[in-house]
């Protein structure tokens, strides 16, 4: 009786490893969106590295200030982008005194789920204001997202954001980047 229950216990668990925990479907996709912005309030750099393939590659545009700054980084590096982004919210909360309100909302205009499920190609957008006007980060995104052992992760992206800075309000953008 044993051996039927471990044989069953490991029939189940390759099931799992192989089909069960590497198929996704729309309302996952949503929920890895929504834990992505939730991570992003917490400003939890790690948990935000968890949400990324070991695969990983994002291909960013970043305009700021009439300049155009190309990236493409791996896991590591996007990691490493997520603790720098989160420093610099903590630095210019602190040269706003300590208070620092951060916005962010995202909208996904298509989930395209790939066949056999285990992929999903989303497009959409997203806003990230800091300190109501002081700055904002508007994007546009093509992403695919993936499912491994379980988890929905963030296999490639390809983004473009615009950067705006509020200007003549006692602040200027060398307050921000000086140091």
């Amino acid at each position: 009786m044993k051996k039927i229950a471990l044989l069953a216990a490991l029939c189940v668990g390759a099931w799992y490893y192989f089909v069960g925990g590497r198929t996704l479907d729309e309302k996952m996709v949503r929920a890895y969106y929504d834990q992505s912005a939730h991570a992003l309030y917490k400003r939890d750099a790690e948990l935000m590295c968890k949400q990324l393939s070991s695969k990983a590659i994002i291909q960013d545009e970043t305009v700021m200030n009439g300049q155009t700054q190309r990236s493409t980084l791996n896991h590591d590096q996007q990691c490493e982008a997520f603790k720098a982004s989160m420093q610099m919210f903590e630095q210019i909360g602190d040269r706003m005194g300590g208070i620092l309100t951060i916005e962010f909302e995202f909208h996904i205009d298509s989930i395209e789920i790939e066949p056999g499920r285990k992929s999903a190609k989303v497009k959409g957008t997203s806003l990230l204001k800091m300190g109501e006007t002081v700055m904002q980060f508007s994007s546009t995104f093509n992403e695919q997202i993936v499912r491994e052992m379980g988890q929905m992760k963030l296999l490639r992206s390809d983004q473009r954001t615009v950067v705006r800075m509020a200007g003549g309000r006692g602040m200027s953008q060398s307050d921000f980047f000086s140091k």
